[in-house]
């Protein structure tokens, strides 16, 4: 029997508390709890929003948690164009499992938490649940123990590779020993070649400590995607050259441009200096609404009505993202000579 139920995400990282049946219908999404003890698996599907957003809900769980306890594992279908099924949280229950919920968040408000390479992401992490030490008390009841690691994308595919190489590496790990809410704001331990190139994932981990019945057991997850800062070419023009006639005409090719970004080129008269507001090029503007960074090319022609008079001018690439409250970034400039005055040398001679 397959069962549409909506769940809000905070009710699933709380422990998954569900009650009261809906109208059932096809979806993509669901829920799939695990009974431990048996292996037995049930799947309830879920109607996720047609939006991004969440969307609420409540619903009997389908298995009682038997005394090995059971997991659920929330899926949902990515974003189109994005067919991926993933796996967005997992809980663990039992009588004395501790809860832990793993927040994460940048100033990106995306709804899969996701940051540049040289911008910050925040972190945080709520565990209940644990007992006081005693006699009688298990040790997984005592302690959560919190991983983070880190998996580089292939830069081709912005993903994990498909060829089964992919890998998580061991970032840090520490044990935290009372119910607590601890945060955590920091850059990215993503590794690259070039600074601030980084793509890939941070995961974030928390598992209950095994005992006599239960191996290690994962209670909650967390994961952001890290994008690399955006590379600028100008060509058709170099650094300081002379413009005596039309302006030349200049490609601007744009490379790994953060998913949520517009950029423009824009003119104005004089050296380079940052925070200047030019003119806009006509036709320059290009704006990404994505899942994963993207390439263009800007190609700026026919310009000399921005560059009417003789003089220093500036051609700028500004782009805005989430970052900086989308405070323009220049992320290349070019300043060069306009003199189209002709001057004529003679000499003269008479006869007499």
């Amino acid at each position: 029997m397959k069962t549409l139920i909506t769940i809000q995400p905070k009710v699933l990282l709380a422990g998954l508390i569900l009650a009261g049946p809906l109208t059932a219908n096809a979806a993509v999404d669901f829920i799939e709890q695990v009974d431990l003890a048996t292996g037995l698996v049930y799947q309830v599907y879920v109607a996720g929003p047609e939006e991004p957003g969440s969307k609420d809900g409540e619903q009997l769980s389908p298995m009682p948690v038997g005394e090995s306890g059971s997991t659920y594992q929330l899926y949902a279908k990515g974003l189109d164009p994005d067919n991926t099924v993933y796996l967005l949280d997992e809980k663990y229950v039992a009588s004395y499992t501790p809860e832990a919920t793993i927040t994460i968040t940048s100033e990106d408000p995306h709804p899969t938490p996701r940051t540049r390479a040289d911008e910050p992401f925040t972190v945080d992490v709520k565990v209940k649940g644990l007992l006081s030490p005693g006699a009688d008390v298990p040790e997984a009841a005592l302690n959560v123990y919190m991983q983070q690691l880190s998996m580089n994308y292939d830069a081709e595919l912005n993903r994990a590779p498909i060829d089964g190489t992919a890998e998580e590496v061991l970032t840090d790990d520490f044990f935290i020993v009372e119910n607590s809410e601890l945060q955590r704001t920091g850059m990215t331990k993503l590794t690259s070649e070039t600074f601030f190139k980084e793509r890939g994932e941070e995961i974030f981990r928390a598992f209950a400590l095994p005992d006599a019945d239960l191996d290690w057991l994962q209670i909650a997850s967390g994961r952001v995607q890290v994008w690399p800062i955006a590379d600028v070419a100008i060509t058709g023009m170099v650094p300081g050259q002379k413009v005596t006639r039309s302006l030349p005409n200049i490609t601007v090719a744009l490379t790994d441009m953060y998913p949520d970004s517009t950029t423009t080129v824009q003119i104005y008269k004089g050296s380079q200096a940052l925070g200047t507001e030019g003119q806009q090029v006509e036709g320059s503007r290009i704006a990404f609404n994505s899942i994963v960074p993207q390439d263009a090319q800007i190609f700026v022609r026919n310009w000399d009505r921005y560059a009417v008079d003789d003089g220093t001018y500036t051609m700028e690439v500004i782009t805005a993202t989430p970052f900086d409250n989308r405070a323009p970034e220049r992320l290349a400039w070019l300043t060069f000579e306009v003199d189209r005055t002709i001057e004529l040398k003679v000499s003269t001679t008479t006869s007499e």
